[in-house]
């Protein structure tokens, strides 16, 4: 079995990007997959984070094929004024968003589509064709946000007629934050030409979610049989060698991304009404609102923000703590939303407090795993139930139940949506 993987994020980019298919691949590697990996220059790219570190999970005998790029993130550093390139979900900006930044949103949503890193597009094409006539791979996964990166795939499918499977970690047109691009009718209505014409011409469709697989089945160019959701997963190797331990003091730990269209008022609420210590830890990126929301918690409410850091180092935060905090947008797409860190959650193997639909699929997978309870975010009542309960007792997760979502498992899923029975 031979297969080739189109992604942007590649080590040593850092970030929950970078995760699936590092870890898929791994697995995909131990089961007797030939792997040609198509990714982008590092010090030609523009991540959003670094983590050497992960350098060191690529599986032997993957062959990484790294190629130039030609993209105009200068363009939008100049517009800005920032080094630093954006977080997704607008994660990095401040409580107010500046004219400026207005501005560069325009210019991006409506110049760069379907994304500013499309100027790689060109360099992975002429890298997999090589591949494609060298060593006959026959099968291939494009992989995004970037979504520019589905367009590879569409023209190796045109040309070749290759296998071709559209891995989506996010939806395209429906991400939460897509509007914040502002976007004219005009664009709109051309990405969604894009949209639908990938999801007609692939050959499967990958999707993280049981909703967001319903809502690509909606828009009506993919049949049902073309799509398979194939969830995130956790590593089990990388918290094997971790201590699990609880600080003296009740320690509750955010990971990810955290925007303004996550909420979090109604959390601090419930929190200012304990009467016990708490130090709630913030880790990876925040935009200047939400900040400010949080740093209205009361005296006995410790906080701490941490920029990103490694993922072995995250790792072992995570597990010195009570509960993991998990907290999904409030937008229409949330139902479908299981951010990738909900996984290493299981994997950390502490309870998890979670904020959002309460019927939605990353309740549900709270839920079947027995991990912790989700709320609705105005039910404080509730919060601070679970949160007193758990200062008395706060159990690590059972292994057992947590087991279907290891990354060894979703390889093995993979390998049947790609390459069939």
């Amino acid at each position: 079995m031979k297969l080739g993987i189109i992604t942007y994020y590649w080590p040593p980019a850092g970030g929950p990007g970078v995760q699936r298919w590092l870890k898929l691949s791994k697995y995909l590697a131990r089961e007797g997959v030939e792997l040609y990996v198509v990714t982008v220059d590092a010090d030609k790219a523009t991540y959003p984070l670094r983590d050497e570190g992960l350098q060191a999970d690529v599986a032997d005998g993957i062959t990484v094929i790294r190629t130039g790029t030609s993209e105009k993130f200068g363009a939008y550093k100049k517009v800005t004024g920032k080094k630093q390139v954006p977080f997704s979900g607008f994660s990095g900006e401040d409580a107010k968003v500046s004219a400026l930044q207005k501005i560069a949103r325009f210019v991006r949503g409506n110049f760069f589509v379907p994304d500013a890193r499309k100027g790689w597009n060109d360099h992975a094409y002429r890298a997999a064709e090589q591949i494609i006539t060298q060593h006959d791979v026959r099968h291939w996964i494009t992989t995004s946000p970037p979504h520019s990166t589905q367009l590879v795939g569409l023209k190796l499918k045109q040309k070749y007629g290759i296998h071709w499977t559209a891995d989506f970690r996010d939806p395209w047109t429906d991400i939460y934050y897509y509007r914040k691009f502002y976007p004219t009718a005009l664009t709109r209505a051309y990405e969604r030409g894009l949209e639908r014409k990938v999801f007609a011409t692939c050959d499967a469709l990958l999707s993280v979610s049981p909703a967001w697989s319903k809502l690509y089945q909606s828009k009506g160019a993919v049949p049902m049989t073309k799509v398979h959701t194939v969830t995130n997963g956790f590593d089990a190797e990388d918290f094997a060698g971790e201590q699990a331990r609880r600080p003296e003091e009740f320690t509750i730990t955010y990971a990810g991304t955290l925007a303004a269209q996550y909420p979090v008022a109604d959390f601090i609420t419930a929190l200012n009404q304990l009467d016990f210590p708490v130090l709630l830890k913030v880790i990876g990126s925040w935009d200047g609102l939400s900040k400010e929301r949080l740093e209205n918690a009361a005296d006995h409410v410790q906080l701490e923000f941490v920029e990103y850091v490694p993922k072995k180092e995250l790792n072992a935060m995570m597990m010195g703590s009570h509960l993991s905090l998990f907290l999904l947008p409030e937008v229409e797409s949330a139902k479908g939303h299981i951010p990738g860190k909900l996984f290493d959650y299981l994997g950390a193997g502490n309870p998890i407090l979670g904020l959002g639909p309460v019927d939605g699929d990353a309740a549900g997978i709270i839920r079947d795993a027995q991990a912790g309870e989700v709320f609705s975010y105005g039910n404080t009542a509730g919060i601070v139930d679970f949160l007193k309960s758990h200062k008395q007792q706060s159990p690590r997760l059972d292994t057992a139940l947590t087991a279907p979502y290891e990354r060894s498992v979703q390889a093995k899923a993979v390998l049947k949506a790609v390459f069939g029975d």
